[in-house]
């Protein structure tokens, strides 16, 4: 019942609102599949838009940075500082805590947090993150906390060599992780390195659109919105999860291709594009959910839970949505803006693993299979029982034609 009593109207109201527009999109998009749509004919458009507010995401981001606004934003975790958590038996009004630290802490900002209550013990817990201060100051502040009914539950420095230390380890985390996205992706595409630099550049955008969002909201005043390990484990969330979208759309393209030479034997660039535009259609629906899918949660948790993790699920919904967004829109277009390169690897590529690829599967069975790596169990112990018996067949198949050949042979000598 205290969960109920604390819902905001107007956040419920949002959240049904948003569950009524995924449900609506879901419809128009299986609508979209149905009759198809020519995503590559209007690429240039649609990357020339992203490339523009992806440059205003980026002038954002160095005028915080020039200006030195943005270190308003960044947590204890990246500049040093001293943090409080506090839990209170009553509902405390944030005034009276305002008035212990500026006792003691005139000139240092103080930030506070809310915390969502493991348990009814408490009524509000609280964080309160200020600028680094000594052991002195930090104990009466603790002990005036306390003479209002506050339990001190944490209290700790971090330094700012440590600090600094932590912002280099996170940016390092970033780049190893967008290089490894290269080289694996170019691995599990015959060694084709173009894949691995779209799909980064796709992520590129991703992480652009999140820090360009998180800056504004936090320039804007919004509490809660603070860059630090937090912000930073959604960002690696974020890019982990959206490389899946666009690995998925370049194996229909890849399997597409391979249906096409199949079928006709050759491919060129112009049909390249309908095939492009045509693994996007395949591959939408099952995007569009799955992010919907994880949308839904994360918009429950904003919506409905605490201001903790607010900020934090904002930046996951934001990421996952541009990450959706950018599969379809950034890596498949960009796909097709380098189908010169490309294509002629790919085509290789697959007359080479032709050999291995079973005579006895029919193209429907093979698109049945296409999103899998392997075959299933059954057929490949029939494509083993084949090559195994393969010679034996064609040796019989020899003999047979020799028979026939020396039995009409002595029927003319007869007559």
């Amino acid at each position: 019942m205290n969960f109920l009593e604390n819902l905001n109207t107007f956040d419920v109201i949002l959240f049904i609102i948003f569950i009524g527009l995924s449900f609506y999109l879901s419809f128009l998009i299986q609508k979209i599949q149905q009759k198809g749509f020519n995503l590559i004919k209007n690429s240039r458009i649609i990357l020339n838009i992203i490339l523009v507010y992806s440059i205003l995401f980026l002038g954002i981001i160095f005028y915080s940075i020039f200006s030195l606004k943005i270190v308003k934003m960044l947590g204890i975790d990246f500049i040093g500082g001293t943090l409080t958590e506090v839990a209170f038996k009553e509902n405390i009004d944030n005034s009276k805590i305002i008035d212990i630290y500026k006792k003691y802490n005139k000139d240092k900002e103080l930030i506070i947090q809310e915390v969502i209550l493991p348990s009814n013990e408490y009524k509000r817990v609280v964080v309160l993150k200020t600028r680094p201060m000594d052991e002195l100051e930090k104990n009466k502040i603790n002990k005036d906390l306390e003479s209002i009914g506050g339990v001190i539950r944490r209290s700790e420095n971090i330094s700012s060599s440590i600090s600094k230390q932590t912002l280099i380890n996170a940016i390092v985390a970033l780049v190893v992780a967008l290089v490894a996205q290269i080289i694996y992706i170019a691995f599990r595409f015959g060694n084709n390195i173009l894949y691995g630099i779209i799909a980064d550049i796709a992520l590129l955008h991703d992480v652009i659109v999140m820090l360009g969002i998180y800056v504004i909201l936090g320039l804007s005043g919004f509490a809660g919105f603070e860059i630090n390990s937090i912000f930073l484990a959604a960002v690696l969330t974020v890019v982990g999860y959206s490389v899946m979208d666009t690995i998925i759309i370049f194996d229909r393209i890849r399997e597409n291709i391979k249906i096409e030479l199949n079928s006709n034997n050759e491919l060129n660039l112009t049909k390249f594009d309908e095939l492009v535009s045509k693994s996007v259609v395949q591959t939408i629906t099952r995007s569009v959910f799955t992010t919907l899918t994880v949308l839904l949660t994360l918009f429950g948790i904003i919506f409905l839970g605490g201001e903790t993790l607010r900020s934090f699920s904002i930046a996951l919904a934001v990421g996952t949505f541009s990450g959706a967004f950018s599969s379809i829109f950034i890596a498949a277009p960009l796909v097709s803006l380098l189908k010169a390169k490309i294509l002629p690897k790919d085509i290789k590529n697959i007359k080479e693993e032709e050999g291995t690829k079973p005579i006895f599967v029919s193209t429907d069975i093979s698109n049945i299979f296409a999103h899998q790596e392997e075959l299933p169990e059954d057929l490949k112990e029939n494509n083993i029982k084949i090559e195994k018996n393969k010679d034996l067949i064609v040796e019989d198949v020899k003999n047979k034609q020799k028979r026939g050949v020396l039995e009409r042979y002595k029927l003319k000598k007869k007559k």
